[in-house]
């Protein structure tokens, strides 16, 4: 995903990266989300603590999205409305989608097709 940062961005999306909890099992807050990123070499998006998260701490780890891994998320800034999600991590099962290819649903989405 970090590779793809610039071009998402210059596609007509915002990144929004959310952390649940640190691979120490630690709270995610906004300060460990960033350290991560500055780690993978991120430089773009904005960090969001789910521990911090509120009015209800967890609400993303919560959702129904999120079971026991994690999301990507494309969301409308018009409306609001989630037009695609896609899960990934350790569990077997999830999409694992690369960096270009959350770029195209980006891309997808902005043109108003189907991702």
């Amino acid at each position: 995903m970090v590779e793809s940062e610039d071009d998402i961005i210059a596609a007509g999306a915002e990144i929004i990266w959310v952390m649940e909890q640190t691979a120490a099992n630690e709270p995610g807050t906004a300060d460990n989300c960033y350290s991560f990123l500055s780690q993978l070499g991120s430089t773009k998006g904005w960090c969001v603590g789910d521990s911090q998260t509120q009015p209800v701490p967890y609400t993303f780890d919560n959702s129904p999205f999120s079971t026991g891994r994690g999301i990507d998320m494309v969301v409308r800034r018009s409306t609001m409305t989630i037009e695609f999600v896609a899960d990934h991590g350790t569990p077997a099962g999830n999409d694992n989608l690369t960096g270009a290819e959350i770029l195209a649903a980006v891309q997808a989405v902005v043109a108003n097709t189907q991702p």
